[in-house]
């Protein structure tokens, strides 16, 4: 079960987390971290930490975990290891129900914990339909990303239009679609945990059916799974695990192509290994990515969803270099 390896990841992932803690305009090292968390700490700072960063670094694991899952998943579902959730459209789904949602709800930008990530999960439910459909028929996985690239596009546009429409929320959802933490509190973290405490312990309890997902449906259901039947609560884990991420923290991309890869690479394609070392490797990649986000231009932010993507697509050219 590769404990050994997954301890390391952990040990990484605490220490990213703690570095998270520290980094920003008022830094603070880790005595004055321990001090405030044993109530010592002045006011000030123990805002900064308990209000700001702390919240700010849980999501970005949610997040980073999250979407990194989905993206295993999908590689095995779709039999094609360059799926992902912003890749193949998914993430644009979700991004454009919660679009939707803000501009009927009369341009208040704040997130409903309720409404919002449902309205996110029907826009990525449709998206994963739409894919499933042209696979059965067509049965070309090679073209699916090209599938996905028009799918982003075109929802894209929409979301552009939407926002050119109603311009009195063309900031606050400009600065979402870009993906980040900055602002973030505990209320977001509490909505993406909500789902998160159905989705992750799911994910990690269906690992062996994964290991099937890279079978044709004949061989799967030689093993005794049948695709089909468990197509619809497939949809409904990947729903999850996408769209509350995209809800709270806007479209990051790519985490759920990086992350998967290098488990893989070093160790193994199985899901038994691959789904926790997924989880903890995300994690790991948006708490840096977060870190990079935040002291590049210090005071400034560079929007998380920029980093990723400069990372991702040298990535995403790679696999493709790699794969023909």
């Amino acid at each position: 079960m590769y404990y050994k390896e997954l301890f390391i990841l952990f040990i990484i992932l605490i220490i990213s987390f703690l570095f998270s803690l520290k980094i920003g305009e008022i830094p603070l090292n880790i005595k004055e971290i321990i001090n405030i968390i044993l109530g010592k700490g002045d006011f000030l700072k123990f805002n900064i930490l308990i209000n700001l960063r702390l919240p700010r670094s849980l999501l970005a694991i949610l997040v980073g975990g999250n979407l990194s899952i989905a993206g295993s998943i999908l590689q095995g579902y779709f039999h094609n290891p360059l799926a992902e959730p912003h890749v193949i459209g998914i993430s644009s789904g979700a991004a454009l129900g919660a679009t939707l949602y803000f501009i009927l709800s009369g341009g208040t930008w704040e997130i409903d914990p309720l409404i919002t990530p449902w309205i996110s999960l029907l826009g990525a439910f449709f998206v994963l339909i739409i894919l499933i459909l042209w696979v059965r028929k067509f049965f070309y996985n090679s073209y699916l990303i090209l599938l996905g690239v028009s799918i982003n596009a075109f929802l894209s546009s929409i979301i552009s239009f939407l926002l050119f429409w109603n311009q009195k929320v063309f900031q606050g959802v400009y600065f979402w679609i870009l993906g980040g933490f900055n602002g973030k509190s505990w209320k977001h973290f509490e909505i993406l945990f909500f789902y998160s405490l159905i989705s992750i312990p799911w994910a990690f309890l269906w690992r062996k059916k994964f290991n099937i997902l890279s079978l044709t449906e004949e061989e799967a259901y030689s093993l005794g799974l049948s695709l089909r039947d468990h197509q619809k609560w497939f949809l409904l884990l990947l729903s999850l695990l996408i769209a509350p991420s995209v809800a709270v923290s806007g479209i990051i991309g790519f985490v759920g192509l990086i992350s998967p890869h290098i488990m893989r690479l070093w160790k193994t394609s199985d899901y038994q290994w691959l789904i926790p070392a997924s989880f903890l490797s995300g994690s790991i990649i948006l708490l840096l990515s977060d870190i990079l986000a935040r002291s590049i231009l210090s005071p400034s932010e560079v929007p998380i969803g920029i980093i990723t993507s400069l990372l991702g697509v040298p990535f995403f050219i790679f696999l493709l270099k790699r794969g023909k």
